[in-house]
């Protein structure tokens, strides 16, 4: 219970922090994480269409699990949406934590070796479907008439 509260409280905080310091902050300091003009746009459509999923699966992924609030607030998802996934994603992330610790005992190493692949992959996945949406986001930019000049 105090994780999930945790959880959920963290990630407000970077909510709260990504509407507050926002757009301005990600096109000055974007640039660090990969986070620059163009690819700014594309992540705001993102979040407009897949927010929450984008939140609730950040939370099982290292990178995400930090930046996704931040970007949730900078990119002006409703709060109300954004504590709903976040909440279920919390709830979620603590479970499996606590349930890993439970049946694996004492047995940290195999525990931290099987987190450590099942983030892999699910980053890999992520990643895959970033390359994808925007390798179709270039594609329908390619695809559209020319205007006459």
């Amino acid at each position: 219970m105090v994780a999930t509260g945790g959880a959920i409280v963290g990630d407000s905080i970077g909510y709260e922090l990504g509407r507050c310091l926002g757009r301005p902050w990600l096109e000055r300091h974007g640039r660090l994480v990969g986070m620059h003009g163009g690819v700014l746009a594309r992540v705001d459509a993102l979040f407009a269409r897949h927010g929450g999923k984008a939140v609730l699966i950040g939370r099982f992924v290292g990178f995400l699990r930090a930046m996704a609030p931040f970007v949730a607030g900078a990119s002006c998802m409703p709060y109300r949406r954004f504590l709903c996934y976040n909440a279920l994603g919390g709830v979620m992330w603590a479970a499996v934590l606590v349930l890993l610790g439970y049946f694996l005992g004492e047995s940290w190493t195999v525990a931290e070796r099987w987190i450590g692949r099942v983030g892999l992959v699910i980053g890999v996945i992520v990643i895959a479907a970033a390359a994808w949406w925007v390798h179709r986001a270039r594609q329908r930019q390619g695809a559209k008439p020319a205007t006459p000049a």
